[in-house]
């Protein structure tokens, strides 16, 4: 699963920023997308209650391969960025 993040003005919140989660994932020829409103949380971006979901079927696997890659691309157009991993600091 490719989990995705946007923050954009909002002056109707109190904070004047909102937070936005996409997800989308692929199983052979079925596309999974998830998405809707998040928040931060001791510094991390959480989903704010249940996200909503879609399930796309395609005839073939190059097909939803396809139909992902475009996705992908259009939110990242839009501003979304990719969720950066967090990795444990190595003791010397």
């Amino acid at each position: 699963m490719k989990i995705f993040y946007f923050m954009g003005r909002n002056p109707k919140n109190k904070s004047g920023v909102s937070w936005k989660i996409w997800k989308i994932g692929r199983t052979g020829r079925t596309v999974t997308t998830s998405w809707g409103a998040a928040r931060l949380q001791k510094r991390k971006v959480v989903p704010s209650g249940t996200l909503q979901s879609g399930v796309f079927r395609f005839p073939s696997i190059e097909a939803a391969t396809s139909y992902e890659t475009r996705r992908i691309q259009s939110k990242l157009r839009k501003g979304y960025e990719r969720r950066t991993r967090w990795r444990s600091a190595q003791s010397d």
